[in-house]
């Protein structure tokens, strides 16, 4: 392939299909047989598989020739693509493409998909005439099996949904109203749901359905957790599906229909990563679950490179999310948010105890020590006297376990515990691993009886999935201390404890984290092990560090995502573009730019977003001065980094850290670069360690020289980038531990707990049809209403929470309908209305008239059957229970009649 330092001006279309086209086809597995050029579409036979192709002869104003037909193997025609010269926009045919395409189409039973391109752009329209860019062409076989779904499409409206996989109504509602936003052809949506509100669930039933539709084959469920990964493959797909699920993590497989992996799985790869493998038609759905925001793919190539039906899964509120899911996904097409959930009884509102610690919240200064701590100290290599730290430093720079005893105490006066007085089911979210052991060691010396009920859980730790289990299935251990582990993905529903003593930003990962404790009573097997046997709530022990308190920052602040941070190669690039508005001497201008061209020619440019941005980067590198292109290196170049294999992640970090002194340089600001300078000395002096491998201890003069304070007094540019070439190689052996954490027991106290109640917001809906409602207004006033009248309010009150039925409140929630309409009213009675139903079904229709024993026998089950289903039906009495009493045998065909009137006319209440 050309490279783009040549004028794409210059190409022409013959070229530009010959350098660019023609081997992206080959690439994605076309051979030559099956791709036909210059086929002229009025007078080949394509039925018939009878091409003609362009011989050097036109009939004008008759012939037109199609610049590509890709074909099946048994040759018939599956897509055709319009080529334009490398310096045209693509668009510019697509009216001649469309005419191609009706020339086809008038001679088979089928539509056949465009695509459009001038070799770095491409773009489908498919066979619904929906139209979108494309990152290539597709495979003959994902061409072949989309035209086959095409074919056999089914209205997903009107195929049954699996109630074996989603029985909520609530559930039931959202899949119904995803089919029918999916049978309108949308390719996207974003399903919000609470965690715990079984919105995994949702998904499998959804993706069933859309199978059942002939809407989608291949399907793709991606997480950026393992543990969410194996739930959606085991709770998932095995549970619900007959077909084999293809583990990715595994391996590369393209013979499975539905597959499973994390984005860091796709994103692997030395020369192509693995997602590149695939087709970009090779999947027909996708489903990110939280995997749209990953670290591990920071500028959603995985979505950018795959042309599927999308599907976003979050857990995150909408006033949270973050405007990048929103521009990826729309708007939330369905929601069921956590207060909604809790209302509804499926989930169970938390309460929270926010505590503030001298040593947590102000930190620990020179002046708070003894003769003691000093001489602890000084053991440590530690000035006592110029010792300065903040609280938010805890676990970072110090540790202190008189206030992680602090914590303890605290927690275990406190929390919720069984009936033998053990902690009921509990995870400490540690600030590290170092942190965990430390808490665990304290829990033994503190609360030896329990110290076998206290394990810690990270991943380092041999079979770690173990202890997971036994925390999930057994009594013992009550109290998890987890970094990570347990965040997500970990159903265990009879935790009742969560106790943060860490900073959460993230409003993803503080809603997972939640979500650990939001289960309900009839989620929990092991009632044992809950407070009394029940869970209407669960605790939160919200330590605050450094001033933030998880509870305020999520709840009352109201803390939104900031979205993915830039990738360390990304601001490498990004600040070495930056400087070039500064005011560089020729040396330094000339240092800064090389740096940049030679970022610009590692670009891979087969790489379908590099493709995409061939012009500029052409006229980037064929430009003298870069100071002119400051801001489409900013906004079109700095976005391919993400595309680039990165070298050691911490040989990129010491970069960057060492290249951030360029600007200190310019600005002359000592105080940032002696801050650098203590970051980087401690590396050098960390890998100079190592000496006893021959290429440290081949750079030791290197490194001996830039930990000198000589090189650090006028520091130049030359100067970094002598650290860049000369140590930032080494630092792949730079191996950050917890020893250099100062451990100092200084005593600490509560200075502030402040308890937080969640408050569940009133469904404004709900409370509008409750103010307004006719039916309402009677039973608040005591009136009573009859069948009819019950029967109306169900259906308003269903079409606003389709769970508020009769038979569904009655079945599920086990409470009598009446009851739960008093409870919603706010109507306090203590008579039990089936009893006030019977009463009356007596003294209307059966008192005062004169019945055999026979009949009086069939009246009391009658009675029965209507106090329970409130309402009955002349065809209701030849069903169960009542065709074996054969009741046109007791009463004549009016006198039932009557019977199911009068009944139907009973007041209620």
């Amino acid at each position: 392939m050309e490279s783009y330092t040549d004028s794409v001006t210059t190409i022409s279309e013959a070229k530009t299909r010959k350098q660019y086209i023609d081997p992206l086809l080959e690439k994605t597995g076309w051979l030559e047989k099956y791709i036909k050029e210059e086929v002229n579409s009025v007078k080949s036979n394509f039925k018939n598989k009878d091409f003609k192709y362009y011989n050097g002869q036109i009939e004008r104003g008759v012939d037109r020739f199609i610049d590509y037909v890709l074909l099946d193997e048994d040759y018939t025609p599956l897509a055709i693509i319009e080529a334009k010269r490398f310096s045209k926009d693509p668009d510019i045919g697509r009216i001649q493409a469309r005419s191609y395409a009706q020339d086809i189409e008038s001679q088979i039973d089928y539509k056949v998909p465009i695509f459009l391109t001038n070799g770095q752009k491409w773009v489908l329209i498919d066979e619904y005439g929906i139209e979108r860019k494309v990152s290539g062409p597709f495979s003959q076989s994902d061409l072949k099996r989309r035209r086959d779904l095409y074919k056999n499409r089914k209205d997903p409206r009107g195929v049954k949904l699996n109630t074996h996989i989603v029985d909520r109504a609530r559930s039931v509602q959202i899949v119904r109203k995803l089919s029918e936003h999916f049978a309108e052809c949308h390719r996207t949506a974003l399903i919000e749901m609470a965690t715990g509100t079984g919105k995994t669930r949702v998904a499998m039933a959804l993706i069933d359905l859309l199978i059942k539709s002939n809407v989608v084959r291949n399907v793709l469920f991606i997480a950026d957790r393992v543990a969410l990964v194996r739930q959606a493959k085991d709770n998932g797909f095995k549970k619900y599906f007959t077909e084999p699920v293809a583990d990715l993590r595994n391996g590369f497989n393209d013979n499975s229909r539905l597959y499973v992996t994390t984005v860091q799985t796709l994103m692997q790869g030395k020369e192509i990563r693995l997602f590149e493998k695939f087709s970009p038609g090779f999947f027909d759905l996708i489903v990110f679950d939280e995997a749209h925001r990953s670290i591990y793919d920071r500028n959603n190539l995985i979505y950018q490179y795959f042309d599927c039906i999308k599907i976003g899964l979050t857990a995150t509120p909408r006033e949270r999310e973050t405007q990048s899911t929103f521009d990826l996904f729309g708007k939330a097409t369905v929601e069921y948010a956590y207060d909604e959930a809790v209302r509804d009884g499926v989930l169970v509102p938390y309460f929270a105890h926010i505590i503030s610690t001298k040593v947590l919240n102000e930190g620990i200064k020179q002046e708070n020590l003894d003769k003691f701590l000093k001489d602890h100290l000084r053991r440590q290599k530690v000035d006592p006297d110029e010792l300065e730290l903040t609280g938010s430093q805890f676990d970072r720079v110090f540790m202190d376990d008189k206030t992680n005893a602090l914590i303890i105490k605290s927690f275990m006066e406190y929390c919720y515990k069984s009936d033998e007085g053990k902690p009921a089911k509990s995870i400490f979210f540690c600030a590290s691993r170092n942190h965990a052991k430390h808490m665990k060691k304290v829990f033994g010396e503190l609360f030896p009886k329990f110290s076998d009920e206290v394990q810690v859980i990270t991943s380092n730790m041999a079979r770690s999935d173990d202890e997971v289990e036994r925390f999930k299935k057994l009594s013992n251990p009550r109290i998890a201390l987890s970094v990570g582990m347990l965040d997500t993905g970990v159903d265990i529903p009879e935790i009742c404890n969560l106790v943060f003593v860490k900073p959460v930003y993230s409003p993803i990962r503080f809603w997972q984290m939640l979500g650990r404790g939001t289960r309900n009573l009839q989620a929990c097997k092991h009632k044992d092990w809950l407070p009394s046997g029940k869970k209407n709530d669960f605790l939160i022990f919200d330590f605050m560090i450094g001033g933030h308190s998880n509870i305020e920052f999520h709840e009352l602040e109201r803390g939104k995502g900031t979205g993915v941070p830039n990738d360390v190669l990304t601001s490498i690039f990004n600040n070495r573009v930056a400087l070039l508005d500064k005011d560089l001497t020729p040396e330094q201008k000339e240092l800064i730019t090389g740096k940049i061209r030679v970022t610009m020619d590692e670009l891979n440019e087969e790489f379908f977003l590099v493709r995409e941005k061939a012009s500029i980067i052409s006229k980037i590198k064929n430009s003298d001065d870069l100071e002119g292109f400051v801001d489409p290196l900013i906004e079109e170049i700095s976005p391919l980094m993400i595309t680039q294999f990165g070298s050691n992640s911490k040989v990129s970090s010491f970069i960057l850290k060492s290249e951030k002194l360029f600007e200190c340089i310019l600005d002359r600001d000592k105080e940032k670069i002696d801050k650098i300078r203590r970051e980087v000395v401690f590396m050098i002096s960390n890998v100079m360690e190592k000496d006893n491998l021959q290429v440290i201890s081949e750079k030791k003069p290197q490194l001996i020289r830039a930990r000198q304070s000589e090189f650090w007094e006028d520091l130049t540019f030359e100067d970094v980038e002598f650290l860049v070439r000369e140590v930032a190689p080494l630092m792949k052996y730079f191996e950050p531990t917890g020893d250099g954490i100062i451990d100092i027991p200084v005593a600490d106290v509560i200075t502030d707990w402040k308890k937080f109640e969640k408050q569940i917001q009133e469904d404004e809906g709900l409370k509008r049809l409750l103010e307004r409602n006719e039916s309402v207004r009677k039973l608040k006033e005591g009136q009573g209403i009859n069948s009819g009248e019950l029967l109306d309010l169900e259906r308003e009150l269903s079409s606003l929470k389709p769970e508020i039925t009769i038979e569904y409140i009655q079945k599920q929630q086990n409470i009598d309908f009446l009851q739960f309409l008093r409870d919603i009213i706010g109507l306090s009675r203590d008579d039990d209305p089936r009893m006030i139903i019977e009463k009356r079904f007596n003294d209307y229709i059966v008192e005062n008239v004169h019945y055999t024993s026979r009949q009086v026998e069939f009246l009391m089950l009658l009675k029965k059957v209507f106090s329970e289903r409130k309402h009955i039906e002349m065809k209701d009495l030849g069903g169960p229970p009542f065709e074996d009493e054969n009741p046109l045998d007791l009463f004549s065909l009016e006198e039932l009649e009557g019977i199911v009137d009068k009944c139907n006319e009973i007041r209620m209440c």
